[in-house]
């Protein structure tokens, strides 16, 4: 054989071979290439989806426990996860969240039949307990007067109707009369509550009380005599009181009550929680606390019937504003400040003459922070240059909120209104952002007597009646002729 015809032979066969190992190589590479990058585009989009899931889990928070459907979505969706993080390891840190997630919520849902029985709005010593959030679920003890000023107490869902309530009570009574459910207030002020109207008990005024009678009874409804309010000051009580303590007690409580409101009662007090049939609660204890601390310092001034002491009360109150603004608590500072510009209280001219011009100053820069001009400019100012724990002005929040809503639509040609939805949003955002950092109880070193403190600051007992502190007003200063 010729080997020069052999080994070119050889050599085109090894040619051959060689071209067709590269090929297939080729071939295999690129499957394999293309297989990597389906896997990493399906680990991405997988993360995608978890990481919207744990963000809306993260948003209800313990309102999920109230949804069946959506506890079991979480605990499909784990499992799901589980099997695949075996193949996927880029997951198993978002599987160990999801975990936590599930588990939470997954036991908390089970025990959701046990009912608690809340009583937040009763007059007994609960209010000196740390208040936890009011869920829908959840039960409360609620007294409900007759014309006649004897009341029935009925167990009642949280989230109950007018007509629920309504109903218990005839039920309670064993009458057969078709009964009214009325709110009068402290200034013997009538108001018929609608039979779809939700939570009814937590919209009260604070001295305000619920009455179900005939409606042939309804004109002679009066207010209970506990309903006018205190008939004396408590100025011996806390003027002993350190300034920063009260302030640093009120904060403590402000943001107890701050950190129980669920963003979605936002979004129910602003559309309208009749839709939604959930409460907002824990919203109206906070704003009710707000315009009890208001309703303090006017009634505190009114009752006190000595010029000096009421020269004396003005500081106090100044003071106390100031340490609440250093705790970044603009809830009760806003509150204490409106409080001193009530016309009951800025009317006194003769007290206010007394003020050293020290605190008229104080008193003069905190109120410019409640100028109105250029939409609230100069608070929005302040607040942004804050950092969080920081406790809002929540009827401000409320009043942008339902300025967006009520300005807008929330449909346009049969769709979303996203722009609507993207403002709201941003001013839920704020509230979030207030809460990003928890409170620091060690702001304020305290003495010896705060359990006195606190418990005198959980426990306010003002005059809501405005007519009522104007009358006390004139009588401390007649107007001048």
């Amino acid at each position: 054989m010729d080997t020069t015809n052999t080994v070119g032979l050889l050599q085109s066969e090894l040619d051959t071979f060689s071209l067709w190992c590269r090929n297939n190589c080729l071939d295999l590479n690129i499957t394999k290439t293309k297989e990597m990058e389906r896997l990493e585009y399906a680990l991405n989009c997988k993360r995608r989806v978890l990481i919207l899931a744990l963000r809306w889990a993260n948003a209800h928070t313990y309102l999920l426990q109230e949804e069946p459907a959506a506890v079991s979505f979480l605990e499909e969706l784990y499992g799901s996860v589980s099997n695949d993080s075996r193949i996927l390891r880029g997951l198993k840190d978002l599987a160990v969240d999801l975990e936590k997630v599930v588990k939470l919520h997954s036991e908390e849902a089970k025990s959701i039949k046990r009912k608690t029985l809340i009583r937040q709005f009763s007059n007994g010593e609960e209010r000196l307990q740390k208040k936890q959030p009011i869920k829908n679920q959840d039960d409360i003890l609620l007294k409900v007067y007759c014309s006649d000023h004897t009341y029935t107490t009925i167990r009642i869902a949280v989230a109950a109707t007018g007509r629920e309530v309504t109903s218990a009570v005839t039920d309670k009574l064993g009458t057969t009369d078709e009964l009214l459910l009325v709110h009068l207030s402290s200034a013997a002020e009538k108001q018929i509550l609608k039979p779809n109207d939700v939570s009814v008990f937590s919209t009260l005024s604070i001295n305000g009380r619920l009455f179900a009678c005939p409606r042939d009874q309804l004109s002679g409804l009066t207010p209970l005599p506990d309903q006018e309010g205190p008939s004396a000051g408590s100025m011996s009580t806390f003027e002993l009181m350190s300034s920063k303590d009260l302030a640093y007690q009120m904060t403590m409580f402000d943001w107890e009550l701050f950190s129980c409101v669920h963003e979605h009662e936002l979004l129910y007090h602003t559309f309208g929680r009749q839709s939604f049939r959930r409460t907002t609660a824990n919203l109206d204890l906070f704003l009710r606390r707000f315009n009890q601390v208001q309703l303090w310092v006017v009634t505190e001034v009114c009752l006190c019937n000595q010029l000096s002491k009421r020269v004396q009360l003005l500081k106090k109150f100044i003071k106390i504003a100031a340490h609440c603004r250093e705790f970044k608590n603009l809830n009760s500072f806003f509150a204490i400040i409106m409080g001193m510009s009530n016309p009951a209280v800025s009317r006194l001219s003769q007290t206010w003459e007394k003020l050293p011009t020290k605190f008229k100053k104080f008193y003069a820069e905190f109120e410019s922070m409640m100028d109105p001009s250029r939409n609230h400019r100069t608070y929005r100012i302040t607040v942004t240059k804050l950092e969080p724990p920081i406790i809002p002005f929540m009827p401000l929040l409320l009043k942008d909120m339902t300025f967006t809503h009520e300005g807008n639509k929330t449909f346009i040609d049969n769709m979303v209104n996203f722009e609507k939805m993207r403002i709201i949003a941003n001013t839920i955002r704020q509230v979030r952002h207030c809460r990003s950092q928890p409170f620091n109880p060690d702001i304020c070193q305290p003495n010896k007597n705060q359990a006195e403190v606190r418990g005198y600051v959980r426990k306010l007992c003002v005059i809501d009646n405005q007519r009522a502190l104007t009358q006390l007003s004139y009588r401390l200063e007649p107007r001048r002729t």
